[in-house]
């Protein structure tokens, strides 16, 4: 009797596809090219993003689950399978495509993303637990922050986005260079750091950004760890000496870049700040709690 094919399920964001019709052609070919059945492919709405179906592929026993689409439908979809057996493909087809960056996966190809899930090795890496306030805890899967990371996603328009891709990131950022910062004090590992002022406090799960530039040279995605970032510029002036440091890929450290790798964190910060998870725009909070879960989640890298 014949083994049964595996199946895929693809979970995808509609607004990252201008033709519907031809990727779900494809994507039907290249699993038959592939050996595998016809995929299950599921959409995300406006009030589910994604975990539904991710619930919806695990109940029906699919052998993978892919998800297509941004930085956020890849952590909805993270969330469902962290700790399962369910490996996870990821097709990256938004603006940062942070994750599939760090594991050297295609960006914005559909047709090579899926070809490189179906056949590529598994992987376990890391996941990030944030919990804002005290309110329930939610995954990441590649960069939190509070500050100016954040101001600068909620201030990014999604027509800059599709015109300019991780460019129009940049020119919303300028606007904020000059803005004060925040007091805050970090725990680290429970041990509790001196209380400073920052412009940003970032929580890394991976460390390399669009056009290749390391935020955290050292980061790895499965090093049962993250990198407390909090950045300290003062002025235009303190700005480029932070990006002459990023992108130099010199030694993180002094006052204007403070890094501590860690296992749980928490930032408290002395008035509401903006914050961000996988570049979602959270609100404004207080505190934020982040633990690491190592090894939670098996993906699909290329080979």
């Amino acid at each position: 009797m014949n083994e049964r094919a595996p199946v895929v399920a693809i979970v995808y964001n509609p607004t990252k596809f201008n033709d519907s019709t031809q990727w779900k052609k494809s994507a039907h070919q290249i699993c038959q090219q592939e050996g595998w059945a016809d995929p299950l492919l599921l959409a995300t709405t406006r009030d589910d993003p994604g975990q539904g179906m991710t619930r919806e592929a695990v109940r029906q026993d699919v052998d993978l689950v892919c998800a297509a689409g941004g930085d956020g439908t890849v952590r909805q979809v993270a969330t469902v399978l962290a700790g399962t057996r369910t490996p996870m493909g990821i097709i990256g087809m938004g603006t940062g495509n942070i994750l599939a960056r760090n594991l050297d996966l295609p960006i914005n190809d559909f047709d090579k993303g899926l070809r490189t899930a179906l056949r590529g090795r598994r992987r376990t890496i890391d996941l990030g637990w944030v919990s804002f306030d005290g309110a329930t805890e939610q995954c990441f899967t590649a960069i939190i922050g509070m500050g100016f990371d954040a101001d600068t996603m909620a201030n990014t328009s999604e027509a800059g986005k599709a015109e300019y891709g991780w460019i129009a990131y940049i020119v919303a950022a300028l606007r904020y260079l000059v803005q004060p910062g925040f007091r805050a004090t970090v725990t680290i590992d429970g041990e509790v750091c001196e209380a400073q002022r920052a412009r940003s406090i970032l929580l890394c799960n991976c460390g390399l950004l669009p056009a290749g530039i390391r935020l955290v040279p050292s980061a790895r995605i499965d090093d049962a760890r993250l990198d407390s970032l909090a950045l300290a510029p003062h002025g235009v002036v303190g700005w480029l000496a932070v990006a002459a440091k990023v992108i130099t890929r010199s030694r993180l450290g002094g006052r204007l870049v403070r890094h501590h790798p860690c296992r749980t964190a928490e930032v408290r910060a002395s008035s509401p700040v903006l914050a961000e998870v996988d570049g979602d725009t959270y609100g404004k909070v207080r505190r934020m709690s982040v633990r690491v879960q190592p090894m939670a989640l098996q993906v699909r890298a290329a080979v």
